[in-house]
């Protein structure tokens, strides 16, 4: 009887944290980029969840944001829970998570995501690969149902008093598609950069993509 309690846990754990969509959001300041020294920033992740309170008692917070809470920082290195909120009939645990922004090929730390500008880098994301270890482990260990699709959103401050020509490559700006472009980016403008489904899987599999080029 108790294993079979102890089984009707699990997998009630894992359908209330089965499927998920990620996102990370940060900002970057051309001067950053522009800088010979690394910089430590912070980035914002989201995780779906079924809800934020529980059913029987709204007061407790639910079993998917415990969950979250367990899940995330064994996924991510230093994450810190904020809250759980909910948008537009949508759940979501919101985590703190350090980032580097570099200018080595070679990334500095394997347990935090990098922002690169070197080379014809003007801006690359590099993901080590203890992070796609750990959601592949965390994968396995519930049977493939807490399976996390993580997006990488990145706003764009362009801090100089010059107006900066790039290429732009598989992303969106500005929620418009480019799968190539040549582009000019202006002083102290800002745009919103999202990554594609292929080159967030490419940093993944291979711990870099590159985003904006050097023109």
């Amino acid at each position: 009887m108790k294993s079979t309690i102890n089984c009707l846990l699990l997998i009630t754990s894992i359908l209330l944290f089965s499927g998920c969509d990620g996102l990370i959001e940060t900002k970057v300041k051309l001067s950053d980029l522009q800088s010979p020294t690394k910089k430590d920033i912070s980035g914002d992740l989201y995780i779906e969840v079924t809800g934020c309170n529980d059913f029987s008692d709204s007061r407790k917070i639910s079993d998917s944001v415990k969950e979250s809470k367990q899940t995330i920082p064994s996924i991510f290195k230093d994450a810190e829970y904020i809250e759980c909120f909910q948008k537009e009939f949508q759940s979501f645990t919101h985590f703190k998570i350090p980032m580097i922004i570099s200018k080595k090929n070679d990334l500095l730390s394997n347990d935090y995501i990098h922002i690169i500008s070197n080379g014809e880098n003007l801006l690359g994301v590099g993901v080590p690969s203890s992070i796609k270890q750990n959601m592949d482990r965390v994968k396995a260990n519930t049977f493939g149902m807490t399976d996390i699709n993580l997006n990488v959103q990145i706003k764009f401050v362009n801090d100089t008093n010059k107006d900066l020509p790039f290429k732009v490559a598989s992303a969106y700006l500005d929620n418009k598609p480019y799968i190539y472009g040549e582009l000019q980016s202006t002083k102290n403008g800002s745009f919103m950069i999202r990554l594609s489904d292929v080159s967030v899987d490419n940093a993944l599999e291979n711990q870099f993509s590159s985003v904006l080029l050097k023109w």
